[in-house]
């Protein structure tokens, strides 16, 4: 069903803008994640104008440097195999070209931290809803009986406002809610702002 979904998404930003943004959906905040989001975005993206990165119902784990540091590349090196500039250069292994975050309610602990940072540090606009500030570092210990787990809360995150970013909200740039009726229909207004203004940066 989740593929279903994302897939379903991706064709969804294909058709909108006649096959000139890339999108990529960040499931979790894992390693696994960030092997699929660099596949993608490096892979079948590469030649995109710009791409959309749908944080949404992700429930976190650790990636919001890795992410960070992927779409904050600067271009600083174009290639011209015998005079004839290509569109790619480097850094190489980073995207360099816009980029904008989705995010909804349904973001959590990593997934806060992320459009914070994304946010802070000036790399493009949050598009969707309020994303409540569950972002901190958790210490996980299992138990005698393995299926628990026990999350103790040990490292506090501080951001541009010189205070521990748990408990404060991220606020989107652009505000766009999701009604039940469209989500279930297919219609996506928080895809479609993000791609209308990725598009306005690309033209």
């Amino acid at each position: 069903m989740y593929h279903r979904w994302a897939d379903s998404r991706k064709a969804f930003v294909q058709e909108i803008s006649d096959g000139q943004i890339g999108y990529v959906h960040i499931r979790s905040m894992d390693d696994g994640s960030f092997r699929d989001l660099y596949e993608q975005a490096m892979g079948e993206n590469l030649n995109k104008k710009a791409l959309v990165v749908d944080t949404r119902f992700n429930f976190g784990g650790l990636l919001h440097d890795d992410l960070n540091t992927f779409l904050s590349g600067k271009e600083y090196l174009k290639f011209a195999p015998q005079g004839d500039i290509l569109k790619g250069g480097q850094p190489a292994p980073r995207w360099t070209r816009p980029s904008i975050v989705v995010m909804s309610e349904g973001n959590y602990s990593d997934a806060s931290v992320f459009p914070y940072i994304y946010k802070q540090n000036g790399l493009g606009k949050l598009v969707g809803m309020p994303v409540p500030g569950t972002g901190t570092g958790v210490w996980l210990e299992s138990q005698i009986d393995p299926t628990l787990t026990i999350g103790i809360p040990t490292i506090g995150m501080i951001g541009k406002e010189g205070r521990a970013i748990e408990n404060l909200q991220v606020e989107p740039d652009i505000r766009v809610p999701m009604p039940y009726e469209a989500f279930l229909e297919g219609e996506d207004p928080q895809l479609r702002t993000a791609v209308e203004e990725l598009l306005k940066q690309v033209q």
